[in-house]
């Protein structure tokens, strides 16, 4: 295999380790209760969540939550919904899925199987705020570079169902099962934790509004500064009746990959699996790792530095481009053509900002495509045009969604 062959394998091992076949063991171990169990299935990967629940359970009732354009055979009520910013279906999503947990007696239980951007997808305001305001919020922090621990904190304390408020509204037992797709793989931040504790609080949230500068702070303060409208304190008796288990992770994907390398000759050093910041910073910082491995260490066989997390990116270009894209451009940018250095950056769901491309590959031959196209990779990266510039040289990694989440994939080899 050449370096992009081999790059590309690792992310396909990585996507592969978190796919929807990890919920088998712990849906087949799930034992029958007195009452009903309902499910609420939500997050990107929710469409083959929602195929395994019923290969192993038979018909079940409850509710999937989804994202628009993914195709699902279930018996469960389906709702399609928008991301990164929710739509009117986010809505009525949260409102269904609140219905859901309100309908439960004591004897019941609902089964969650929650994964990333069910944040977005299922998203409705507190009672009383205008929806507007609150899509207004979210499109703001997007914008701002604000990471995704920060967005979570700030959506918690505004939602009719985050921040463990389906806990708070349910009388039944909660049973999670969680694909993680935040740093740390902090439970509360996997969709803005909607059947789990917030450890975070109304200041918290307003400190994230003021220090990204989000101009509706103002319009938010009367429900920032109400401790009604706070989320159930984390050690209240309702978190009881809870029980989370994650069952994909990052760590799990980098692993993955890793054994793969390995067992293709090649060395590999873990970087981290919740690595965060602004996305030009870090590929900067891990471009001049590579190439100190290049300069300073004799290497017998290749190196490869793989990591994962979230980076952001604060927009002010008019391009089409997504975190990882960004990423790929800064890092093109600070390698500069190094001899023997390759990397593939992409988002494990497939879609990277708001277009359906994973990511891009690189290597030391990608400059000189650049020029021979009359391209300029520095005014694509003020742009914010990643996407665009990648796709005009036949390096953006386009796997269609992958039906899982666990963040970004990052590796870069570095080749004797």
């Amino acid at each position: 295999m050449n370096p992009q062959e081999l790059l590309r394998s690792a992310f396909d091992k990585a996507v592969e380790a978190a796919q929807a076949s990890c919920l088998i063991p712990h849906l087949n171990a799930l034992l029958p209760i007195d009452g009903k169990t309902v499910f609420l299935v939500a997050g990107k990967a929710a469409s083959q969540h929602a195929r395994i629940a019923q290969e192993c359970l038979g018909d079940i009732e409850g509710l999937c939550i989804l994202p628009k354009g993914q195709q699902v055979s279930t018996s469960l009520n389906v709702i399609e919904s928008s991301h990164p910013v929710p739509d009117v279906g986010s809505l009525l999503a949260a409102q269904e899925a609140m219905a859901l947990a309100q309908s439960l007696g004591p004897n019941d239980r609902m089964i969650c199987l929650i994964s990333g951007g069910g944040s977005a997808l299922m998203s409705a305001p507190l009672p009383t705020m205008d929806p507007e305001l609150k899509m207004r919020t979210h499109r703001a922090l997007l914008a701002s570079g604000a990471t995704i621990s920060e967005l979570n904190t700030v959506r918690k304390q505004l939602s009719l169902v985050k921040g463990g408020r389906l806990v708070e509204a349910c009388r039944g037992r909660i049973v999670n099962f969680l694909v993680s797709d935040v740093p740390g793989d902090r439970v509360e931040f996997i969709a803005s934790g909607p059947t789990v504790p917030a450890h975070t609080n109304q200041a918290d949230a307003i400190d994230v509004l003021t220090r990204h500068k989000i101009d509706v702070l103002d319009e938010l303060l009367p429900w920032l500064s109400d401790p009604k409208n706070a989320t159930p304190a984390s050690d209240a008796a309702c978190f009881d009746r809870v029980s989370t288990t994650i069952v994909a992770a990052p760590s799990q994907s980098l692993k993955a990959a890793q054994e793969f390398l390995e067992a293709q000759g090649v060395e590999c050093w873990v970087l981290g699996d919740s690595i965060e910041g602004d996305s030009e910073t870090v590929a900067r910082v891990m471009a001049e790792t590579a190439l100190w491995q290049r300069r300073h260490r004799t290497l017998t066989k290749p190196l490869c530095l793989l990591s994962g997390g979230e980076t952001t990116v604060k927009v002010t270009g008019t391009g089409i481009g997504g975190p990882n894209a960004h990423f790929a451009l800064a890092l093109l940018d600070a390698l500069d053509g190094a001899r023997g250095i390759s990397a593939i950056v992409c988002d494990t769901d497939g879609v990277d900002g708001a277009a359906e491309i994973a990511g891009a590959l690189i290597d030391d031959q990608t400059l000189t495509k650049v020029g021979e196209a009359n391209l300029d990779h520095r005014e694509a990266f003020k742009r914010q045009d990643a996407h665009t510039f990648f796709q005009s040289i036949g390096q953006s990694v386009i796997p269609g969604p992958t039906g899982t989440n666990v963040n970004d994939f990052r590796a870069i080899l570095i080749e004797p």
